[in-house]
């Protein structure tokens, strides 16, 4: 029984279909590792940049100082983070998620409001997807309420 179990698991991993992405999430599939800030000294070494997949590594809720109360903070035993991140000109650009986290991103003290919200493609680990009109500037991105204490995200242009 042990076997045809094994059989079976290696079949289905044979013919998964993989994910095809718009160009805009290509990055997606290479992912390099940054730690999520707890608080906002810490932000110049949580920078992401544009186009560029991370997986990263978020804290226990109780652990962050946001830099501006989350819309969802989640519970004592949720993970969350801050990144950092600079927008160069204007435009609407998309925050992929791969896990559930609520998604604030802070500019001047003021929280951006969302345009669009998607889920991911099939079988392309991405949970979701927010769409944001931004300004340049620099942005604070949060994550908060999530029960995963790693995930992927990427940050793209998208017009």
């Amino acid at each position: 029984m042990k076997s045809v179990v094994l059989v079976l698991m290696f079949l289905t991993g044979l013919f998964a279909k993989e994910a095809v992405l718009p160009t805009e999430l290509t990055a997606w599939k290479s992912l390099s590792f940054i730690s999520a800030a707890k608080s906002a000294n810490e932000l110049s070494d949580a920078s992401l940049s544009l186009n560029h997949a991370s997986l990263i590594g978020l804290h226990p809720t109780p652990k962050i100082q946001y830099v501006a109360r989350p819309m969802n903070e989640g519970g004592t035993v949720s993970y969350g983070g801050i990144f950092q991140i600079d927008i160069k000109e204007s435009g609407v650009y998309r925050v992929v998620l791969g896990n559930a986290s609520w998604i604030d991103l802070i500019k001047d003290g003021k929280a951006a409001l969302s345009v669009a919200h998607n889920g991911g493609p099939e079988n392309s680990g991405i949970r979701k997807m927010v769409d944001y009109a931004l300004e340049a500037g620099t942005y604070t991105l949060q994550l908060s309420a999530g029960a995963d204490s790693t995930s992927a995200l990427l940050v793209t242009k998208i017009k």
